[in-house]
């Protein structure tokens, strides 16, 4: 039995060293004596250094072993053992920061495919004990699929809300800053006044610099985890490697694939790209962790990428679509909005830029919907299922093998009733228990699909 890494130590500890932050709080926000600040700051910096001394411990008394799969003995309170055996684990995930590549050292994660909100085993390894685990992972390469550059800076430009922000409401700030400097500082004479007319312009430089800061930022967050992402088949697993800075390795059991997710953006539509994730028992339960696969490929690209990684995972076409009367109730919500935009146009002056931002948002928002309509559907086979729907503002295709779909639901809305439509929903096994809902299909049809999946 060996310690782990002392990233343990590190990790563990620095969640209580905030509790150093409160002398500072004190000092600055709180007016007391000098006194009563050097006896509160003792008081903290002593239990900061008594939880520390508790994490050194259970660092010093935490040892694992390696043989023929994990076994894991930490905690000083409450003592834990885990045993997870090679064969057991549905996911491993091996991180590695820019401290973990200084301190040479990785994190290590392990899920089997029970139903958890963590990772079974999360632990701390040598660089030297986490090569010899990935070496023993990915023994027998066979094919990778590599994403491109150009791809994935489409991705990173659409992939966050902030990049409206860029398109339209930075300038759109920045403009109404001075239509509102210029319009209040010629009628208003009052000296408060001629203060705000100073102030606004400024205000809403302010505004749109954050939008833009924040596209940067998303961009630059987005392109740093997907550049150089590779994806490879070994035997009946999959082993994904992302990220510039922080480098993940995932290996996922193929057999653990309970569902396959095409995911479109408007802006990514223009583009012709998709990006495929999966959802698979075992993966998927740490914050942060992304079940993609395929971060951004064209129609040929993605076809062959499927191929190689998932060559027998079963899909099927969608038999049964809305009909045409249900484009109503697609579009109707988002039509109003779009033309909500006229009230603001028609009082003019600075409220036509809010009119043209939220025309803007309104008919991005209506195409999605359209080609929602119009993509929408469910098939059934004898191996798969297909379910097709818009959400939010992306356009998602989902496969399932036809064991997965564990719940299929079918409901009907007052205004559904009369016009002969439902709305399906399915549920597959996963982390996350994802809904997968579609609505105005024809009721009879999808009653017999329904009735074919689960006969």
């Amino acid at each position: 039995m060996q310690r782990p890494h002392p990233l343990y130590l590190y990790y563990d500890t620095k969640k209580w060293l905030l509790l150093l932050l409160l002398p500072i709080i004190r000092a600055l926000f709180f007016n007391r004596d000098a006194v009563s600040v050097i006896l509160s700051s003792l008081r903290d910096t002593t239990l900061a250094a008594i939880l520390v001394t508790y994490s050194v411990i259970k660092w010093r008394r935490a040892r694992y072993a390696l043989r023929g799969g994990l076994t894991y003995e930490h905690g000083l309170i409450l003592r834990r053992w885990i045993r997870v055996m090679a064969e057991d684990a549905a996911s491993i995930e091996v991180e590695r920061s820019p401290l973990m590549w200084l301190a040479r050292g990785r994190r290590i994660r392990i899920n089997t495919a029970g139903l958890r909100r963590r990772a079974d085993a999360t632990i701390y390894l040598p660089e030297r004990e986490a090569e010899i685990m990935v070496s023993m992972r990915n023994r027998n390469r066979e094919r990778h699929v590599a994403s491109r550059v150009f791809p994935v800076l489409i991705l990173s430009a659409s992939s966050s809300n902030a990049a409206l922000g860029l398109l339209t409401l930075a300038p759109a700030l920045r403009q109404a800053g001075q239509i509102l400097g210029r319009e209040v500082s010629g009628e208003v004479y009052g000296l408060v006044n001629r203060l705000v007319s100073l102030g606004l312009p400024p205000l809403f430089g302010t505004a749109a610099n954050i939008f833009v800061l924040g596209w940067c930022f998303a961009f630059a967050r987005t392109f740093a985890r997907t550049v150089g992402f590779t994806s490879e088949r070994s035997g009946n697993q999959l082993y994904l490697l992302s990220g510039l800075l922080t480098r993940r390795s995932v290996f996922i059991d193929r057999s653990r694939i309970t569902a396959l997710e095409l995911r479109q953006t408007l802006f990514m539509r223009i583009f012709g790209l998709h990006t495929v994730t999966i959802t698979a028992a075992g993966y998927g339960r740490e914050r942060g962790a992304r079940p993609v696969i395929i971060p951004a490929a064209g129609p040929r690209d993605l076809c062959g990428a499927l191929d190689t990684l998932l060559p027998d995972y079963p899909t099927c076409p969608a038999e049964v679509h809305p009909p045409l009367r249900a484009l109503v109730g697609y579009t109707l919500l988002p039509l109003l909005i779009t033309l909500g935009s006229l009230v603001p146009l028609y009082h003019g002056g600075v409220w036509r830029i809010l009119a043209a931002v939220w025309f803007i948002m309104g008919a991005w928002w209506l195409i999605i919907r359209l080609i929602g309509y119009r993509r929408a559907g469910l098939g059934v086979s004898r191996e798969a299922v297909t379910i097709r729907y818009s959400r939010g503002l992306a356009l998602y295709e989902i496969h399932l093998p036809r064991g997965a779909a564990d719940c299929a639901r079918i409901s009907q809305a007052p205004w559904q009733r009369r016009g002969g439509t439902c709305t399906v929903e399915l549920q597959c096994f996963g982390e996350k228990r994802r809904k997968h809902r579609v609505h105005a299909l024809p009721v009879e049809q999808t009653r017999r699909l329904v009735e074919l999946l689960v006969s």
